[in-house]
């Protein structure tokens, strides 16, 4: 794909698409586009869709295909000067700015999901977009298992692309002497979490 030039038109209009979170934002400009990349994650990144006013498709976003989205020299002119106070009061030391997630609202409990014994080729994708490619043993509604442990890098919330298809959020198992199990923490409502879902029901 081209190089597309986000300012090359002064008044055009885009679309973000972001399937992790479930939401969509239209007439955004660029320069509100790239303040909004600033706030996504490296998986949000990965998989957000833009689309230019009256274009009929909607398009992946990386820095190739849109580099302009991507540059922070704009930052500057929005950066403190003498005529705004300091900030200060902070309650979140540095220890907590690392660590600190907010956690999804949806609720898992354990084993109440039937298990399908079925080998699907799945990707995890952990910060900076490093991959490790498994196999199911076993899925449900739930979580994952899988046939290779999960390495050390893998942590936190990331994403897992199962079956070329499904993009799912998911954290590790807890408590689990060989890491193979992941558990489901995409929203009831996420699109990609239902389409999951819809394709289980068909095994």
């Amino acid at each position: 794909m081209n190089s597309v030039d986000a300012n090359s038109q002064p008044d055009c209009l885009w679309a973000l698409h972001n399937p992790i979170k479930s939401w969509a934002l239209y007439n955004l400009t660029a320069l509100e586009i790239r303040f909004l990349f600033l706030t996504l994650s490296a998986s949000e990144l990965r998989t957000v869709r833009v689309c230019k006013k009256n274009e009929s498709s909607w398009q992946e976003v990386n820095k190739d295909s849109h580099p302009d989205f991507f540059t922070k020299t704009f930052v500057e002119h929005y950066l403190k000067t003498e005529a705004y106070p300091e900030i200060v009061g902070s309650d979140i030391v540095d220890s907590d700015k690392q660590y600190f997630v907010i956690k999804p609202n949806r609720v898992l409990h354990p084993r109440l999901h039937t298990r399908y014994d079925v080998s699907v080729t799945c990707v995890l994708v952990g910060s900076n977009n490093k991959e490790f490619k498994t196999s199911t043993i076993d899925l449900s509604e739930g979580g994952l298992y899988f046939q290779d442990a999960i390495p050390s890098w893998v942590a936190g919330y990331f994403l897992v692309v199962v079956n070329d298809k499904f993009q799912l959020m998911c954290s590790l198992v807890e408590d689990q002497k060989e890491k193979k199990r992941v558990q489901i923490v995409s929203e009831e409502s996420d699109f990609n979490f239902v389409q999951f879902r819809n394709w289980l029901s068909t095994l």
